[in-house]
């Protein structure tokens, strides 16, 4: 009996804690949170709604083989955009960063591209030449900051497909890449411009894997 009531003392002392987290955030910044929760569930929500027609699409056997192939189209557009072998055009936002102490570093560059993406972006370009994907890598070298190998020059723009409010609500959120920035360690500027369309046309060189090979198909568990 004592243990079970020191574990649920635990588990409230974690869950007192967590709630701390945003016992301190201001109103603006709860709303501004609750805002982007719930643009997410209907996005959400209408990827359901999408996926669910489909499933009924092909389930009834009227032109079922006309149907599964434009989902196989649909499917590999989405996926040359999201690898970055394909251009795309979308609204989105261009942050424009000012450094001019040059204090930006791979992490802070990191850290933007993670919050965009937790925001929903759909597609990332810096510099109007280097498209971010899944394998992208952040580092400095001789020549300053390099992102996969290639140099990035001050100032540096990042141009951003997916919704804008969202894309900018998540970069102005206190303590997010704006704060950041702006803040007396970095002392840089950025602003923040919301765009109905974009045109991204960099693109990812896909190298070839040096390690990782397609495993072999394994058997299905009876």
């Amino acid at each position: 009996m004592l243990f079970v009531v020191g574990l649920a003392g635990a588990m409230q002392i974690q869950i007192n804690a967590g709630d701390d987290t945003y016992a301190s955030a201001r109103r603006e910044d709860l709303i501004q949170l609750l805002d982007g929760l719930t643009a997410e569930s209907r996005r959400l929500e209408g990827e359901i709604n999408q996926l669910e027609q489909t499933r009924s699409n092909l389930q009834s056997g009227a032109d079922t083989q006309r149907v599964a192939r434009e989902q196989a189209e649909e499917h590999l557009s989405e996926l040359s955009i999201l690898a970055g072998t394909a251009p795309a055009v979308g609204p989105g936002i261009r942050i424009r960063i000012a450094d001019p102490q040059a204090a930006v570093d791979a992490g802070v560059l990191l850290d933007a591209v993670e919050e965009m993406r937790d925001a929903g972006a759909e597609v990332i370009e810096v510099n109007n030449t280097i498209r971010i994907v899944g394998s992208t890598w952040f580092g400095s070298d001789a020549r300053g900051l390099v992102i996969d190998g290639k140099p990035v020059s001050r100032p540096i723009t990042f141009e951003v497909i997916g919704d804008p409010h969202n894309l900018e609500e998540a970069a102005q959120f206190r303590g997010g890449i704006v704060s950041e920035i702006t803040g007396p360690t970095i002392a840089g500027q950025v602003q923040i411009e919301q765009e109905k369309r974009l045109v991204i046309k960099s693109l990812h060189a896909a190298s070839e894997n040096q390690y990782a090979r397609p495993a072999a198909a394994l058997p299905t568990p009876r």
